[in-house]
């Protein structure tokens, strides 16, 4: 058999080839249009994308609220992909482990040298570039947090996504929005349908009680429509597109399906820059808690952890925006790699998930604390 192509065979070839590639990268480009990465926010990113995909429910990390990648120490306890008895098991340690890192802290901040605080001391004071100032070290001190793993939530949140997707998709577009904003079920719910917060949250979307009711949304004692997936979808649409005229940018927008567009515009006012980026750093408005702080950088990656499941719905284009909108640049950025100390032990219970209550809107995935601590380990 003669198996040499011939010319014309690959040439074509080669334009197939290019072809995908221009299409590939025409896909690519148009997301970070739309859905920019500023290189500030990467680290956070990347937190998020290890959460979901490098932790399991059984790894507990002990991590600055503001410098997420700054991990002090990741508590690990066998739990068998059970949540709440991974909590229970690892709360003695996340105590003994905060304290520790809360004492290192202090110390620093008193001026004690870092070599008479042991293997501990000196990785804590380099990851914090020591010698630095004594109200940072004691802020730091009060600013430690625990987060779990959601590497099982997560896989089985993608399968749930695969067999949902199809039928989501389709209503994004119809209402002329990014198929990619079908990523913000796997922060808010994992794609769980049956999902409940603590604050009352339901459905895939976690749509509050008023605001289902706003975007009509039926909830009797015998139907919560909040609970079926294409309805919700259809409410989360409009939510979704009200916010962009409001705002007149995603990463705003998205923000806002958490802390609502009263409190951005408030933002944008009191920080003076609509750029995401800039109010996450420097925006300290009383309801802006973590949650909303973090929910751009969670839904980065959670877009990239469904990225193979969203890569065929997603038609090539060039930065999209809905028709009848307000129009307004949006920032662009360039991904960018950070990632601090990590140091593991193994250990041996943090309280249930307590969710961020400063919402307007739905409610974004929930953050572990440590019961009985200060106000500043929660949201």
């Amino acid at each position: 058999m003669n198996t040499k192509a011939r010319p014309a065979q690959v040439i074509f070839g080669i334009f197939c080839l290019l072809v995908l590639i221009a299409n590939a990268a025409t896909l690519f480009a148009g997301e970070s249009e739309l859905f920019p990465r500023p290189p500030s926010l990467q680290p956070a990113v990347t937190f998020w994308k290890e959460v979901y995909l490098t932790y399991s429910v059984g790894d507990f990390l002990l991590h600055d609220r503001t410098r997420l990648n700054l991990v002090y120490e990741v508590i690990q306890v066998e739990a068998h992909g059970n949540q709440g008895q991974a909590i229970k098991l690892a709360e003695p340690a996340l105590r003994r482990a905060r304290a520790k890192y809360q004492g290192i802290l202090t110390r620093l901040a008193q001026g004690i040298p870092p070599t008479q605080l042991g293997p501990d001391g000196l990785r804590v004071a380099e990851a914090w570039g020591c010698p630095c100032s004594p109200e940072l070290l004691r802020r730091a001190a009060e600013n430690i947090r625990v987060q779990q793993g959601l590497r099982e939530q997560v896989a089985q949140g993608v399968e749930r996504a695969r067999d949902l997707m199809p039928r989501v998709v389709p209503i994004l577009k119809k209402h002329d929005l990014p198929v990619e904003l079908a990523a913000i079920p796997m922060v808010e719910s994992t794609w769980n349908t049956k999902a409940r917060s603590k604050v009352a949250a339901v459905g895939l979307w976690q749509f509050m009680r008023a605001t289902a009711r706003q975007y009509f949304l039926r909830i009797t004692r015998k139907q919560d429509e909040r609970r079926d997936p294409l309805r919700a979808t259809e409410g989360a649409a409009h939510l979704l597109r009200d916010n962009y005229a409001e705002l007149g940018s995603w990463p705003l927008a998205i923000v806002a399906y958490n802390h609502g567009t009263a409190g951005i515009q408030r933002a944008q006012r009191e920080i003076g820059s609509p750029a995401i980026e800039a109010i996450i750093a420097n925006y300290n408005g009383p309801r802006f808690g973590f949650a909303s702080r973090n929910f751009y950088p969670e839904f980065l990656a959670a877009l990239e952890v469904l990225q193979p499941v969203l890569r065929e719905h997603i038609q090539p284009r060039q930065g999209e925006r809905p028709r009848d909108t307000s129009d307004g640049p949006t920032p662009t950025g360039v991904p960018e790699d950070s990632h601090p100390i990590i140091t593991t032990t193994t250990s041996t219970p943090v309280t249930a998930p307590q969710e961020d209550t400063e919402r307007n809107g739905p409610v974004g995935q929930a953050e572990m604390i440590i019961e009985g601590c200060d106000t500043t380990c929660g949201p």
